[in-house]
């Protein structure tokens, strides 16, 4: 058993209780929102989001069912933005199945994304307006949304540096993990310390996260990935590994990939440039270690959570943040 399926089954039960609550707030009287909604909903994942939430509010103390619905109200953020993501790079698949626009076009997946985020409301409405979750989930998707505009605007950048990308990534992809983290150590303390080290602990493993999700992108087989690799390449994007690329060859060869990269390069000759070079540079062994070495300070920063079995799950997970496949 890998160590993610061991802290699945630790939490088994909290899952199955997000699920239910996934199911209960994102039902609709109108069949064709429903089945589109549920398309998306129901289209899996790890649900790391979830399991952050509630390991984190049992690492604090926290056994209580808020946690269920705090994770849901995160992960609809998530698929929320994967709907708007899609959209905006005309990603085909996502997770082995048909993305919201290719099925239904566009405009419904905008207006799904939308909807997504509407029920998230719909389920906060009730919480008290001085309660923690509330500025950190309105701080959290204020940040991801800035972190999309700069994104889009810096897109077909070949000048942007390695700490502009990594405060893109810290917005677009940290801020969600890292509040996730927040959200239940709010549940479970007051203590500040160990609210601040789980929140660190998240930041950490969320740019860890992202670092692996771009290598990914390049390396990994595409039946396992679940959508089509070499996608950020296609769209002519910047992210770590062709960061660092560019960093670390030559003039000729930095020339070559800013050609590369062009969309409109012929793919099969990009992609082969790409390889040569990061066999060259050792680009993957180069981004793990990176992504370790964020994931190092993540498991160091719980040093200040009382000993526990979600905190030992939270450690296992930092681990499978960067041995992931998929």
């Amino acid at each position: 058993m890998s160590s993610f399926d061991g802290i699945v089954k630790l939490i088994a039960d909290d899952l199955s209780a997000v699920e239910a609550k996934l199911t209960e707030n994102t039902v609709s009287e109108y069949s064709f929102v429903d089945m589109a909604v549920q398309h998306v909903v129901e289209g899996g994942g790890k649900r790391l989001r979830p399991i952050l939430v509630v390991l984190s509010a049992k690492a604090c103390g926290y056994e209580g069912t808020d946690a269920h619905t705090l994770a849901a109200v995160v992960e609809l953020i998530h698929v929320a933005s994967l709907v708007h993501d899609d959209v905006l790079d005309e990603a085909a698949i996502r997770r082995g199945r048909e993305t919201l626009h290719t099925k239904w076009g566009n405009k419904v997946a905008v207006l799904v994304g939308d909807y997504l985020h509407a029920r998230v409301l719909s389920m906060l409405v009730s919480r008290r307006a001085d309660d923690p979750a509330m500025k950190i989930l309105a701080d959290t998707t204020q940040a991801m949304c800035e972190g999309e505009v700069i994104h889009a605007y810096k897109s077909g950048d070949f000048d942007i540096s390695e700490e502009e990308y990594l405060k893109i990534i810290s917005f677009k992809t940290g801020k969600l993990i890292a509040a996730s983290c927040t959200l239940g150590a709010h549940l479970g303390t007051n203590d500040e310390q160990q609210i601040d080290a789980i929140t660190t602990y998240g930041q950490q493993i969320g740019t860890a996260f992202q670092i692996v999700d771009d290598l990914l992108d390049f390396v990994e087989d595409p039946e396992k990935l679940g959508k089509n690799a070499f996608g950020d390449l296609r769209e002519g994007k910047l992210t770590f590994p062709i960061i660092h690329t560019r960093k670390v060859c030559n003039a000729d060869e930095k020339q070559t990939l800013e050609k590369v990269l062009n969309p409109n390069t012929d793919e099969t000759k990009a992609i082969a440039v790409v390889e040569s070079l990061f066999q060259k540079y050792d680009v993957e062994p180069h981004c793990l270690k990176v992504a370790q070495g964020y994931t190092d300070r993540a498991k160091a920063a719980l040093a200040k959570v009382p000993q526990s079995d979600a905190r030992f799950a939270l450690e296992n997970l930092a681990d499978y943040v960067v041995s992931r496949d998929s």
